[in-house]
């Protein structure tokens, strides 16, 4: 075999023989999910969750899920997070999303802030942008793209800068399985927060699908499954379950199991919980709204919690503002001499 060759795989042999020696902080493999209700109970899915869903905070979970939205579409979130034991602290985690459509592709992008340095969860400060881009290759498969940079300052200063990539696969019936769907998400390929936050070239795949459907489809029941693995160091498994009613609210628990984590005692295996609620609004008599076509549009709102660590708790609130109404009805085409 090739000298220069036999040095190479040697050197690269030698550099993942220290990863397993890495201290993850804790918390890190998922730091920006606690920005968004919908992302703290989505139970990070890559696929959609189990009832697809899809906005521009989702594209931090898998930045093709966005590629099939129509709608001018705006995200706020707020979580607070705070420790109830001995050394009560308080911190706080925000985000701020956009999705714009177009002829192209469907552009989004994020603006995430956290403040926090609650009991393990000791991020310091953080302010992270995120850009991505989705399209539709075809019917029924999804590809997307993101660029996110950030910076942190508080005990220790740092910065980061990387990108994403992703694609979601609409299955269709598979079984007694409805509207499945499989993904697959390769992040952050670039340079992270300090060591592995959140961690480095992680793979990541997934299956979502509805589980049965009654009355009318009136009541139904999803979930979703991912599995990654961190710098190829770590497991990480998440499943989740949702329970929707009459398509407008909609329950959600999902629940993780960090390998790593566990192994050194930073437990974090009790599920999130969450409930959104969708409605209408109509503003027609607002004349800019009617002028973009937005006069019906649609408001998600959403809610969510989870005991993150010993002590340490997560409480979300946000709202998803759909403008428009999707549309669902094929253009009509007419040769010329028709009426």
């Amino acid at each position: 075999m090739n000298k220069r060759l036999v040095s190479v795989l040697l050197v690269m042999l030698s550099a993942f023989s220290l990863l397993p020696a890495l201290d993850f902080p804790a918390g890190g493999d998922y730091i920006f999910r606690l920005t968004n209700p919908e992302l703290l109970s989505g139970a990070g899915s890559s696929a959609g969750g189990g009832f697809y869903s899809s906005g521009p905070s989702s594209i931090v979970m898998n930045p093709a899920l966005t590629a099939n939205d129509q709608r001018v579409m705006l995200n706020l979130g707020y979580t607070a997070l705070f420790n109830t034991g001995d050394d009560a602290r308080f911190g706080s985690g925000a985000q701020l999303a956009l999705l714009i459509p177009s002829r192209w592709g469907v552009f989004s992008t994020t603006l995430d802030g956290i403040f926090c340095d609650v009991g393990k969860l000791s991020f310091g400060n953080l302010v992270h942008l995120r850009g991505g881009f989705s399209k539709d290759v075809t019917e029924r498969l999804y590809a997307g793209l993101d660029l996110n940079v950030g910076v942190q300052w508080g005990d220790r200063t740092d910065w980061m800068i990387g990108f994403d990539m992703g694609f979601v696969y609409h299955w269709g019936t598979l079984g007694f399985l409805k509207d499945t769907r499989i993904s697959g998400v390769l992040s952050g390929l670039g340079k992270p927060y300090q060591l592995g936050m959140p961690g480095v070239v992680t793979p990541k795949a997934g299956i979502a699908a509805t589980l049965f459907s009654v009355a009318n489809d009136n009541v139904a029941g999803a979930f979703s499954s991912d599995v990654s693995f961190p710098m190829f160091t770590n497991m990480v498994v998440d499943l989740g379950l949702q329970l929707r009613i009459a398509k407008i609210i909609t329950v959600k628990s999902g629940w993780q199991l960090n390998v790593w984590e566990v192994a050194h005692k930073d437990l974090n295996l009790l599920p999130s919980v969450g409930v959104t609620v969708r409605f209408g609004i109509n503003t027609k008599k607002n004349q800019f709204m009617i002028d973009k076509g937005w006069q019906q549009s649609e408001i998600t709102t959403s809610g969510a919690w989870q005991n993150v660590y010993e002590g340490v708790h997560a409480a979300s609130a946000g709202a998803a503002i759909n403008l428009g109404l999707r549309d669902t009805e094929a253009p009509v085409i007419k040769m010329w001499n028709e009426e």
